[in-house]
């Protein structure tokens, strides 16, 4: 039922972000083709504002990208299971924690998507697409890379489930439950920042010289095995931060939800 509920969000996500991947393209395609005319004549003063305009529209139409992967994230979490829909995708032999589960691998996808896009398009329009740009390359980075990535998923999983954490707190409210779920994120989010430059201070007090000269030859000592290290505890703090807002999503979702 997983699968069935990500093909459902995704046919649904997809009918309106791309679309938006397609205009974009077409602009950052106008706008380079336009460009290189520009080049060969450049006393023409319509290729100059043909061109001009296909700029702006990159730039309109890169930003409104971006945000509406972000709009469309929370819409589709709050709408589906929050509101009056709720009603009819709790009676699926679904359970809470696939439709978590659906909602955030989709909305994680999409932003990536976004992002890959956005950068493909920026790259076609400044240099294009070179594979000797890529001859650098080397295959002693591809763990690292990989490793790199695996953070990067997992704070996005970290990041989207937050936001529903936030939304679901909100919900509880008996009004204005939206924008509950706004003062919920700026109260969570502050006090994150907070606890962890306390933690940052606390730590700095802790460590005094000859502990952090010993901490120093320790990381010399294990040479690119810090890297890995460093990464590992990022990912393992990110799957951390992930597990207690799907735990206290759910928790509401199951326990504490009123549609009405």
């Amino acid at each position: 039922m997983l699968i069935k509920l990500m093909k459902h969000e995704f046919r649904a996500t997809g009918r309106i972000m791309l679309p938006v991947y397609a205009l974009l393209l077409v602009s950052c395609g106008g706008c380079t083709l336009f460009g290189r005319l520009l080049g060969r004549y450049p006393e023409s003063t319509v290729l100059s504002v043909v061109q001009t305009v296909f700029a702006t529209l990159f730039g309109v139409t890169t930003f409104g990208m971006l945000l509406l992967t972000l709009v469309l994230m929370v819409y589709r979490f709050y709408k589906n299971l929050m509101t009056d829909e709720g009603y009819l995708m709790f009676t699926l032999p679904v359970s809470v924690t696939q439709h978590i589960f659906s909602k955030a691998i989709i909305a994680v996808a999409m932003c990536f998507l976004s992002c890959l896009v956005a950068f493909l398009s920026i790259l076609l329009l400044s240099h294009g697409i070179n594979p000797a740009a890529f001859s650098f390359f080397d295959l002693a980075a591809v763990p690292y890379v990989l490793e790199g990535l695996l953070w990067l998923v997992l704070c996005a999983f970290a990041a989207v489930l937050f936001i529903y954490l936030c939304i679901a707190l909100g919900h509880l409210a008996k009004k204005h439950r939206l924008l509950m779920a706004f003062v919920w994120y700026f109260v969570l989010s502050t006090a994150v920042q907070i606890i962890g430059m306390l933690v940052m201070m606390a730590g700095g007090n802790v460590v005094s010289e000859s502990m952090a000269r010993s901490i120093v030859l320790f990381w010399k000592s294990m040479g690119s095995g810090a890297v890995h290290f460093v990464v590992l505890i990022l990912c393992l703090v990110s799957a951390a931060a992930a597990a207690i807002c799907f735990a206290g999503t759910r928790y509401i979702l199951t326990h504490k939800l009123n549609l009405e």
